[in-house]
């Protein structure tokens, strides 16, 4: 058990409540990462505040035009205030599928369900994982991975993430992907990718992209049964002509009737609207019809409606309208591109500095984030960053510390990368 879920339980210990608690209950608690590490950084980080995955810009959270637009009286009270359907607003499902063909070509000709809304991607993930993770299986993770798995994998499904090292030298470990599907002896396992991952910022490249692919389709050829899950969180934030700028999720949807693909993704950063906690969960296997797909889609709508009932009608809708906006695909690549000026701006600041052993930066080539591996312990870094330099950052393990770009503007960021070197070689 966790050692915040086992410091909770003591404190109840000596109440009636304690022994009322469900098995579930005693495990949870609520991790002192990002969440807890950002609301530090707001307090104390009074020059750079480089913690939470949200895009800013002079302080002020960025945003589409067009979907900022649609907070006028011209919403109709049915838009705003009605219950939505347990799928999500059909219109939406609709608008949403059909982008998704545009933005992952290799997806023509293939069959996959229409996308049903659910309330954020910690909400999407969470469903897929109750409907496929049983208390024991096993699922591999990358070791490098978004804090929230913790709680979805190991709290509430009990399952066993079996890892492998996110990198071989610069590129993606497509040999440690392989070995941990084959680590697995059961005839049923999961996988998670995260693309652009968080915390490290890398998306494999074209080749890498395949190699993966292949790699899933042989186990499931070889009679293992993948529910293969990508985590789409920071889909469309790439920034390197050679990094696959397609969701895995496209070339594996119809790779093997071993093979379940399960696509997770999110308005969340893709449409700059962190608050309207609106995602979505899309099917696809080969061999797979329109029944199939529905029923897979009525399974998940019956998650939704024994858990959130419903989700959110306005923020739904505004999105709708806000991607029929005229503008809306040009004022989005221009998100985008402040993002990529920022990254090229990092990649700059941090070339100086190669080969200093105090900290190592991981690859990385899309996305919010970039992360060290630190000589140093990485939350005494943080603190002493934190404390002394009044800089915000994010340590993710005993050696490893994260760095959001995104919530940077441009023109500081070679100060953010001088002031964690000045700080790291203190210490070391």
């Amino acid at each position: 058990m966790n050692e915040l879920a086992s410091a909770l339980n003591k404190t109840l210990q000596n109440s009636k409540v304690f022994s009322m608690l469900s098995d579930y209950g005693r495990r949870l608690y609520v991790p002192k990462g990002i969440i807890v590490q950002s609301a530090e950084a707001k307090k104390k980080a009074d020059r750079y505040n480089a913690t939470i995955g949200v895009a800013l810009e002079k302080g002020t959270v960025m945003y589409i035009p067009g979907m900022k637009a649609q907070f006028a009286e011209t919403m109709k009270p049915g838009e705003l205030f009605s219950y939505s359907p347990m799928g999500g607003v059909p219109a939406l499902r609709e608008t949403w599928k059909k982008e998704m063909f545009v933005k992952n070509p290799s997806l023509a000709g293939k069959t996959i369900s229409l996308p049903v809304v659910c309330s954020g991607l910690t909400n999407a993930l969470s469903i897929v994982c109750s409907m496929f993770l049983d208390k024991g299986d096993s699922i591999v993770v990358p070791e490098m991975y978004w804090e929230n798995y913790d709680l979805i994998i190991d709290e509430q499904r009990e399952a066993k993430k079996v890892m492998f090292a996110n990198f071989d030298g610069n590129g993606f470990n497509i040999k440690g992907l392989d070995d941990a599907l084959a680590s697995v002896k059961t005839d049923k396992a999961a996988v998670i990718l995260n693309f652009p991952n968080n915390p490290t910022g890398y998306t494999p490249t074209n080749e890498e992209s395949d190699k993966i692919a292949q790699v899933l389709k042989k186990h499931a050829e070889n009679g293992k049964k993948l529910v293969v899950i990508s985590d789409d969180a920071y889909f469309g934030l790439f920034y390197e002509d050679n990094v696959c700028r397609e969701s895995l999720f496209a070339k594996i949807c119809d790779a093997s009737e071993n093979l379940l693909a399960v696509k997770c993704d999110a308005a969340t950063k893709e449409e700059m609207v962190w608050g309207f906690r609106v995602a979505f969960i899309t099917y696809g296997f080969k061999g797979c019809d329109d029944a199939m797909l529905d029923a897979l889609v009525q399974k998940t709508m019956g998650a939704i409606r024994g858990s959130l009932s419903s989700c959110s009608t306005p923020g739904q809708n505004i999105m709708l309208k806000g991607m029929a906006d005229t503008n809306y695909h040009k004022d989005k690549q221009a998100g985008i591109d402040k993002m990529q000026a920022r990254y090229r701006k990092m990649k700059e600041a941090l070339a100086p500095y190669t080969g200093k052993d105090c900290l190592k930066a991981l690859p990385f080539n899309s996305g919010y984030f970039m992360s060290f591996i630190t000589k140093c312990d990485a939350e005494d870094l943080r603190q002493e960053l934190l404390n002394n330099w009044g800089t915000g950052s994010i340590r993710l393990g005993e050696h490893l510390l994260r760095l959001a770009f995104s919530s940077i503007d441009e023109e500081n960021i070679a100060g953010l990368v001088d002031t964690v070197y000045s700080a790291a070689e203190k210490l070391c």
